[in-house]
């Protein structure tokens, strides 16, 4: 997959992020829990072909209840989950336990900002006792894992209105609609019939009646209502992983005898192990020095760097901060491109900014670390860093000369930029134009009185794409694609 596919997708994943982030928040506001991700990168975009086969987990969880969610975007409110024959790989698995909860949203992705509304609850019991209702979609081939899709019927008027009666006998539900009524009869169709009380009003695209029992209860049952020290113990993955993940938020220091040995147990599953260091990790730096050698080790499988990157990424330390940097700049054939750029964006993106670590790296030799070190620069910069910014535009090195230019570019940093067209060399001037191009035209033109005549007649060039209807966001290179398609034997 090349760097656009990779947009697209980021683009796809974004939905489920969204997603994930409102339902946090309403669990956290209006019910009482303590949310964290127990499926790392649960609420993160960023495309990795480094695959890791995380175990079958939840993407959240509250750390004071020990409830887990599993949250799904979709830019039509359904209740759909993929389904599978193979074993492990049903709707149900994946460590959701009958009183846990899928969360779903609705995400218009084409609002800015993005919206998400109607969230529903359901618990897995209720789905379980529902499933004579469901639906069941086409399903994949063996080879793509015999998927489908399930869904739960339910109705969702693409209207707002209020309930005016119910008639759970003939399973009907009549509701007002603009100025008139409207009578729905599709549930006697269902196994069970449920719906808004009558009197109830609903917004547009809530769901009014459907197959399930929405959760009784989402709010969170407090401290002592979990016995996560106890789950530390217990011999169930799916039980002692989320414990362990739990713990760095819940305070290590009376379990850390217990989780030293979780993590040096070989018998223990790498993944587990892993997170056992990661959640020593902030008190403990051998625990750091453990996942770093999980990252550089010649010994380990990439899937297994990859998710020792993102721990370390995680951790608040100095001595994070220094194992990343040091598996960024490794340039041995064993370890992978993409586990060095995974870890330059962990320096910038990561628990702990390090902006003098990533001037290194945005000019690496290699073109996938020196642009993931770019994109996660932080927009405020330290004037240490601007300064050599600023002198790497007065030397001939077209490359560093290009990366400040467009770093400065990106933030705006037009007085910045002028000032160095005055003693940069010619190649490093034109960059500079180029990337003063790339600016705001705001920025830029109360300024354009300090530019000389050839200067300004560069920008005047490159600012005309903006009058060009073929190089706007929707039309840029719409001709290339239309004639690859002019094929014809």
């Amino acid at each position: 997959m090349g760097f656009k596919e990779d947009a697209d997708f980021a683009r796809f994943l974004s939905m489920g992020v969204h997603a994930a982030d409102a339902i946090t928040r309403d669990l956290e506001d209006n019910h009482g829990h303590r949310i964290i991700e127990l499926e790392r990168y649960a609420k993160a975009n960023k495309v990795w072909q480094t695959k890791v086969k995380r175990m079958r987990l939840p993407d959240l969880m509250c750390v004071t209840c020990g409830r887990r969610f599993e949250s799904k975007g979709k830019t039509k409110l359904e209740i759909k989950l993929s389904d599978s024959t193979l074993p492990g790989r049903s709707w149900r698995d994946g460590g959701m336990r009958l009183d846990d909860i899928f969360a779903f949203a609705r995400v218009d992705m084409k609002t800015s900002p993005v919206s998400v509304s109607n969230l529903v609850y359901v618990t897995r019991r209720s789905l379980e006792n529902a499933l004579q209702s469901s639906k069941e979609g086409n399903r994949k081939s063996v080879s793509e894992g015999s998927e489908m899709d399930r869904r739960w019927p339910m109705w969702a008027p693409d209207y707002s209105g209020e309930v005016l009666t119910v008639d759970h006998g003939m399973r009907k539900i009549r509701v007002t609609k603009g100025t008139g009524t409207y009578l729905y009869g599709g549930g006697s169709r269902w196994s069970a019939f449920h719906t808004l009380a009558a009197g109830t009003p609903f917004e547009t695209g809530q769901p009014v009646a459907f197959c399930f029992r929405m959760a009784d209860s989402i709010t969170c049952a407090g401290d002592g209502s979990w016995s996560w020290q106890e789950d530390l113990l217990s011999t169930d993955d799916d039980i002692r992983f989320p414990a362990v993940k739990a713990a760095r938020f819940l305070g290590t220091e009376p379990v850390e005898e217990i989780l030293i040995r979780i993590a040096k147990d070989e018998a223990n599953d790498w993944r587990i192990r892993l997170e056992a260091h990661a959640s020593l990790a902030s008190m403990r730096p051998a625990s750091v020095a453990a996942l770093r050698t999980l990252a550089e080790g010649a010994d380990s499988a990439d899937e297994v760097r990859m998710e020792a990157v993102f721990a370390l990424s995680e951790i608040d330390t100095e001595e994070a901060v220094d194992a990343l940097y040091s598996v960024a700049g490794k340039t041995e054939p064993s370890i992978p491109e993409e586990i060095r750029a995974a870890a330059a964006w962990g320096l910038g993106a990561g628990a702990r900014q390090a902006p003098s670590k990533l001037m290194r790296l945005v000019n690496d030799p290699s073109v996938l670390v020196a642009t993931h070190a770019a994109a996660v620069m932080p927009t405020e910069l330290p004037r240490k860093c601007l300064d050599e910014l600023l002198d790497w535009l007065r030397a001939d090195d077209l490359r560093q000369a290009a990366t400040a230019a467009h770093v400065l570019a990106e933030r705006d940093l037009v007085a910045e930029l002028i000032s160095a067209l005055q003693t940069a060399p010619e190649g490093v001037r034109r960059l500079i134009i180029l990337a003063l191009g790339d600016t705001s035209r705001e920025a830029v033109t109360g300024m354009l009185s300090e530019l000389d005549a050839e200067s300004r007649a560069g920008m005047a060039t490159l600012w005309a794409k903006n009058d060009d209807w073929l190089r706007q966001p929707d039309t840029d290179g719409i001709l290339g694609a239309l004639k690859l398609q002019k094929l014809r034997r």
